[in-house]
């Protein structure tokens, strides 16, 4: 419990008692207080014991750069506590994305390529505590989906983050207070939701990503590098397919479906791989002799470029057909004007500011 001085009525007390008491040695005053409540509480706290929901993906340990941010951010966000009623937002809990804040440059999207900016890799943490949260069925009050699709999760079962324009938050909805655990150990970011469990033991719920249409890429772009030798061919940035789809929330009790919605339904944007290529060998072609008119050159036609020129084109990745049964998200675009991921703070007030 807490004490706080009620300052207007303490001087109002202390002025009558000078004008009541003129005259004499001493005045006493008892200061008026009242009682303040604590936020949180022991009993409140005692109530969390059982996971709510949990989910984890994976990432290459190999860039550091990356495994720094996902670190860093997640560190962030780990012992967090919602009381009922309180919002989180990824944004205010995870900013500034900058060096100073413990984050490195690692890859992130922008208009529909892959850049380097500082704090690349925070939509994968968004991803993943959005996919808990979901388990945990939580109040949804922001996400947004990111402008190409991700290889770490099913179309629709992302969260991206790009300033306050795309902003993971949700609310406290449980009469009991929240504790989330983030933690990146080897390859896999995990997180976990606890609280009070207050959902029937024979009710279950299940997300399940639908895709609805496929655009194609088209031919990659292909840049001339001096620098590479003659005929060597490098990808600087994959393909991603276009992609229109849906996530659908099913909910069964003893196993027989009584619920299903549709929460949202995403667009994609197609983007072209980006391949660079050393110049092209000299041509070489052996003359044609006049007494044996029989005989014909090695080659009269110019190198071909692959993926130009009619060459194959590209095998887009992320591969993620429509599915005749869709399969279970397991159990847990418009390109941004800025980077996703990594967009200018505003230095908000609050945690990780």
């Amino acid at each position: 419990m807490g004490v706080a001085i009620d300052l207007e009525a303490t001087k109002a007390a202390l002025a009558a008692a000078l004008t009541e008491s003129a005259g004499t040695d001493g005045i006493t005053v008892e200061a008026v207080v009242t009682e303040s409540q604590p936020k949180v509480t022991a009993e409140q706290l005692a109530t969390i014991g059982d996971v709510l929901g949990t989910f984890s993906t994976s990432f290459n340990a190999g860039n550091s750069s990356r495994t720094k941010n996902l670190k860093t951010g997640t560190e962030k966000i780990n012992g967090t506590v919602l009381m009922p009623g309180e919002e989180f937002s990824a944004y205010v809990w995870m900013t500034p994305f900058t060096v100073a804040n413990g984050y490195a440059a690692a890859g992130s999207y922008e208009n529909g390529r892959t850049v380097d900016s500082i704090g690349g890799g925070a939509c994968q943490i968004c991803t993943t505590l959005y996919n808990a949260v979901l388990l945990s069925e939580l109040e949804v009050t922001q996400r947004q989906n990111h402008s190409m699709t991700v290889a770490y999760v099913d179309p629709s079962a992302d969260a991206a983050i790009a300033g306050t324009y795309k902003d993971l938050k949700f609310v406290n909805n449980y009469e009991t207070p929240i504790y989330i655990e983030g933690a990146v150990n080897g390859g896999k970011l995990s997180f976990t939701i606890y609280g009070k469990e207050t959902r029937p033991a024979n009710r279950t719920i299940k997300y399940v990503s639908e895709t609805l249409g496929v655009t194609d890429p088209g031919e990659p772009i292909v840049k001339v590098d001096a620098s590479l030798a003659p005929g060597a061919r490098v990808t600087e940035q994959s393909s991603h397919r276009g992609l229109r789809s849906r996530l659908w929330k099913y909910v069964y009790v003893d196993g027989v479906e009584t619920e299903k919605e549709i929460l949202h339904t995403d667009s994609y944007s197609a983007s072209k791989a980006i391949v660079r290529v050393g110049p092209a060998a000299a041509e070489v072609v052996n003359p044609v002799l006049p007494e044996t008119p029989a005989q014909t050159p090695e080659s009269t036609e110019p190198a071909i470029v692959e993926g130009i020129n009619g060459g194959p084109g590209v095998s887009p990745s992320a591969e993620t057909p429509a599915p005749v049964d869709p399969a279970p998200v397991s159990p847990a675009g418009n390109p941004a004007p800025v980077p996703e991921e990594t967009a200018p703070p505003v230095s908000p007030a609050g945690p990780g500011a």
